[in-house]
């Protein structure tokens, strides 16, 4: 007899409507064939990054970048991709999810040839930076959005632990990545992502062709418009904090607002328009075609989750602008030993994220990333702890391998348990709010932990030249160069082209060494704290361990 149970008909059209999304394939029991493209996706996407990471030595030698030029190329991507990456998920439910992989990754492979062939660093960052953010933006939700669509249960748990695996298997790329930089420039480091971009989207052949969204009657332009906008001016001014003062301006803030640095007034602006956004979702909902729908702004499993996954890009971001430079610029590691170092992170990070799901299915999984969590935070301090004048010690390493395990056990759980807190069609469009979630975590990271980092050393620096028996105008000469990382001997050849003394330059080097080291601990100990508050943020996870 044929059941007439209103509930039961929901659940088998919502099964109908996946299925043909996941290119007819019936959710929970489709092939592994197109998760290896996905994987293969979010390592290219992911060692971007790092390639961005370890260039920091090849770009200041070939292009003249300084280190705020580097960290606005870092921060242009993250903040192009966590500004359009919401748009970029309602963009693959609505014109196909394939369809808007393939585009982002002919925009990434043209972005990494950009990047190759740029003659000016401004070139490598709108032009190169930009694209790759775009491609990102569109890649990242699809990859996500896919993996909600093909598998159920189990079987997903498992999916979203092999993307997170793929994430942090990406960490390893540094090591074949900085040893082609060291060899050939970041010229050719590009150019073989290039390469390699170009043969994922050969391989998206594997993938289902997915169908439109069914019941999606337009799209949200004005809720893309204000959250784009909104996002973009909160991380830009967060990222010029350092480069245009939190207050008054600096040398070299293009403009003012009232004789005020513009960076606070822009991150002001920014979570304005986004607390508007609030309504005019409500308003497109009503429409059928909401930009962010209901059950991700009212849902506090939700948000826990969203946080969940934002905060280890968050500390990933910070990680890599303020241990990498540190490492090539003062103690002098080259890209390849700088890459070695990703190691440490990266295995525990890849067993954790891809095996814990599969082995332990039963462990609670809220458990799991607050466990993780709380590993982040014991990282901080050894890393703070690790640092030395001019070098770093055992407990900076050790602190980044912590590091790996707490990133790999949040990551192992966070998607699933974003994906596992809405239903229907919201399922498919988390794909576009994660990785929004994201890239927003690692801009934040990326911009905070710069920003910290300059303000600290220019202050310490400041303070420590001011005590020093030496001549006014040579102290506030060297004071512009306070908040740049670089060794005592490069800063002492530095302080002889300003007329300064051998016994002065040293010292003045020495006052340098010590503010940049005193810098870096303090930064640290501020990204733990940070990582302490979202313990609190993510008290409202939802439980997806099995038989829970």
């Amino acid at each position: 007899m044929t059941s007439t149970n209103p509930a039961a008909e929901t659940s088998r059209a919502t099964a109908r409507r996946r299925s043909e999304g996941a290119g007819g394939r019936e959710p929970g029991t489709g092939s592994w064939a197109p998760l290896a493209v996905l994987v293969l996706a979010q390592i290219g996407t992911s060692s971007d990054n790092a390639a961005m990471n370890i260039a920091v030595g090849s770009l200041t030698a070939e292009l003249g970048a300084t280190l705020g030029d580097i960290q606005m190329a870092t921060t242009v991507f993250s903040l192009i991709a966590g500004a359009f990456m919401i748009a970029g998920g309602l963009i693959g439910v609505t014109i196909g999810l394939r369809r808007t992989m393939r585009i982002g990754l002919a925009l990434a492979v043209l972005g990494e040839v950009v990047a190759a062939c740029a003659f000016h660093i401004a070139v490598l960052t709108w032009g190169g930076r930009v694209l790759m953010g775009v491609g990102a933006c569109l890649v990242t939700p699809s990859v996500l959005g896919l993996v909600a669509a093909l598998y159920e249960g189990r079987r997903r748990a498992v999916a979203f632990g092999a993307i997170a695996g793929a994430a942090a298997l990406s960490t390893l790329s540094p090591i074949v990545l900085g040893a082609i930089m060291d060899a050939a420039g970041f010229r050719v480091t590009f150019a073989v992502l290039a390469a390699y971009f170009a043969l994922v989207l050969g391989t998206t052949a594997l993938l289902p062709a997915s169908a439109p969204q069914a019941g999606r009657k337009r799209f949200d332009v004005a809720g893309m418009a204000v959250a784009a906008a909104g996002l973009a001016l909160f991380l830009l001014g967060t990222s010029r904090l350092s480069t245009w003062g939190v207050v008054f301006p600096m040398a070299g803030c293009p403009f003012t607002v009232a004789g005020l640095s513009p960076a606070v007034p822009l991150m002001a602006a920014g979570l304005l328009l986004l607390a508007l956004l609030v309504p005019i979702e409500r308003a497109a909902e009503a429409a059928g075609g909401a930009l962010i729908p209901r059950s991700y702004l009212t849902s506090p499993a939700v948000r826990s989750g969203l946080l969940a996954v934002a905060m280890p890009f968050f500390f990933m971001g910070a990680q890599g602008i303020l241990i990498t430079p540190y490492l090539m610029l003062v103690a002098g590691f080259s890209a390849m030993q700088s890459g070695m170092l990703s190691l440490l992170s990266g295995i525990p990070m890849f067993c954790l994220a891809t095996f814990l799901p599969k082995l332990a299915p039963r462990l609670s999984s809220r458990l799991i990333i607050r466990i993780g969590l709380a590993a982040i935070v014991a990282a901080c301090l050894l890393m703070a702890l690790g640092v030395e004048q001019d070098a770093v010690g055992v407990a900076l390493f050790a602190g980044t391998m912590l590091g790996g395990i707490g990133v790999g056990a949040v990551n192992s759980q966070a998607n699933n348990a974003v994906a596992s807190a809405v239903r229907g069609r919201d399922t498919e469009q988390s794909g576009g709010i994660q990785g929004a979630a994201r890239n927003i975590g690692l801009a934040l990271g990326t911009a905070v932990g710069g920003t910290c980092l300059l303000l600290a050393m220019a202050t310490l620096f400041a303070s420590g030249a001011a005590e020093a028996s030496i001549a006014g105008d040579l102290v506030r000469t060297a004071a512009e160069q306070g908040s740049t990382l670089m060794g005592p001997d490069a800063f002492a050849e530095l302080a002889a082209t300003w007329g300064a003394a051998p016994a002065d330059g040293a010292a003045l080097a020495a006052i340098h060494s010590q503010a940049q080291a005193d810098a870096l601990r303090l930064t640290f100990g501020l990204l733990g704290a940070v990582m302490a508050l979202s313990l609190i943020g993510t008290r409202h996870l939802v439980e997806t361990a099995t038989g829970r």
